[in-house]
């Protein structure tokens, strides 16, 4: 049987709601309500993310705070990033990961080698958990493009240059032929996963570094990759050992190295086993002025691990070998950015310098007493020590560092060599002339105000009668 069609006015309850039931559900105030507090979501414009990163632009701060917090002035900043806009990758992102604000922010890890959240108290929006890192790698490895490195780190291959170099050691130090002195240092790194043995050094695991520098403290070499973990083999397996070798064939120019390098004829080291409290001598003389020009090397450490603090061995440990070579590669360029504007640096800490002196002789651990004395070594040094000994007139006096006096030293010094020649009559006139002036001051009956002679030298006691017989005596 046919079922019956439904009748048009038939409402049938399985069937779907109508219109005119969907539309009373909008009577309700409940539904009401409910719409109106809806928020409207709009989308960030580019144009506001620029004005809230404009609220907090490092470049409004005042020089010094700027210069203490980046270590950079704000013009070597913006030639810094002009320098590396070309080398860096493009940012999706327009404001917050601009080149300056990437640069900027692995300055100032470098400063102080933390993540830094504010600037002077205020809290920059753009510096986030993850902003920070990836802009660091990224600066990073801009900074050690081979375009970058060569124009700021440079070693004196051409004459002119190294005549220079020579000239102003010379100049300072009055040792000839000098044209750089080289260090090591340590830097440390996380535990790598391989060739954990080749990167600890008794105390914890770093990276060694091979610095050479001038007389002003210009880095004029670096090398932090991977190698040996003794002096002499970093600087065997480098380049600048080849062009030295080459250059003493046809000109005298050495480096000056710490005990811990061997003698050879293009680096010249101390002369051991000579004690402090010896005669002078020709050999003795030659380690005191060796000392003075190798200060160079070790002020140079200094300032690099003072100025960047993410070099000092309380930093840096969660960063891998590699990472950590290269950030070396940046400060170093830093550094002598910084040092040819001759901007200042704040010193370190007296904890901080001694905990670093501290962790460095560990981590160089004792003198080797296997050193390779090269004979061609022996015979430039002796030269050279002879050289030194007979100018040693042309040397200003106050070259080289104040000595302490000793208790009978400084009570002869006390006492004068020439006493002046004073006859009586100039004494009595200069008494009798000061107790006019001082008897219109005060009363000659007031003993508390009676004129005193001020002497500003230092009293001496003879067995002479004294002179001053008519001056009023005190009972």
């Amino acid at each position: 049987m046919a079922e019956k069609p439904p009748d048009e006015a038939y409402i049938s309850v399985v069937d779907e709601e109508p219109e005119i039931l969907e539309l009373l559900k909008w009577d309700t105030p409940a539904i009401q309500k409910q719409h109106d507090q809806t928020p409207v979501v709009k989308e960030k414009t580019a144009e506001k993310r620029s004005l809230k990163a404009l609220e907090m632009d490092p470049f409004d701060l005042p020089d010094p705070t700027f210069i203490e917090t980046y270590r950079l002035s704000k013009d070597l900043v913006r030639s810094l990033c002009e320098e590396l806009k070309p080398i860096m990758p493009d940012s999706t992102k327009t404001a917050e990961f601009s080149v300056e604000s990437r640069v900027l922010a692995t300055l100032a890890f470098y400063a102080t080698g933390k993540y830094l959240k504010s600037i002077c108290g205020k809290t920059d929006p753009n510096i986030t958990h993850y902003f920070v890192p990836a802009a660091l790698i990224q600066v990073t490895e801009a900074m050690n493009h081979p375009t970058i490195v060569k124009k700021h780190i440079h070693f004196p291959h051409l004459r002119q240059e190294r005549d220079v170099v020579k000239h102003r050691f010379y100049m300072k130090y009055a040792v000839p032929n000098v044209v750089g002195c080289i260090e090591c240092m340590h830097v440390p790194i996380a535990k790598p996963d391989e060739d954990q043995k080749g990167h600890f050094n008794k105390s914890y695991h770093s990276k060694k570094v091979q610095i050479i520098c001038d007389s002003d403290l210009m880095i004029l070499s670096v090398d932090p990759s991977p190698g040996s973990s003794t002096h002499d083999g970093i600087l065997e397996r480098h380049a600048v050992k080849v062009d030295l070798v080459s250059l003493n064939q046809t000109e005298q120019c050495w480096l000056i190295g710490g005990p811990y390098y061997s003698l050879k004829p293009y680096l010249m080291t101390p002369i051991p086993k000579i004690p402090k409290k010896s005669p002078v001598s020709p050999e003795k003389y030659y380690n005191s002025m060796h000392s003075q020009v190798h200060s160079a090397a070790t002020d140079t450490l200094k300032h690099l691990k003072t100025r960047w603090k993410c070099l000092q061995a309380t930093c840096n440990k969660q960063f891998d070998p590699a990472t950590v070579s290269m950030m070396i590669v940046a400060c170093c360029i830093l550094h002598n950015m910084c040092n040819r504007r001759g901007l200042t640096i704040t010193p370190m800490t007296q904890t901080e310098e001694r905990l670093e002196v501290m962790k460095q002789k560990v981590a160089n651990g004792p003198i080797s007493k296997k050193l390779n004395t090269d004979e061609n070594g022996l015979r430039v040094r002796a030269e050279l020590v002879q050289r030194l000994w007979n100018e040693r007139s042309l040397v200003p006096e106050n070259s080289g560092p104040k000595k302490r006096m000793s208790k009978k030293d400084r009570l002869l010094d006390r006492q004068p060599n020439h006493t002046p020649n004073i006859s009586q009559e100039q004494v009595s006139i200069q008494l009798s002339s000061s107790s006019t002036q001082q008897s219109h001051l005060a009363p000659p009956d007031d003993a508390s105000k009676r004129p005193r002679i001020v002497m500003n030298q230092a009293p001496t006691y003879s067995l002479m009668q004294p002179v001053w017989g008519h001056y009023p005596q005190h009972h």
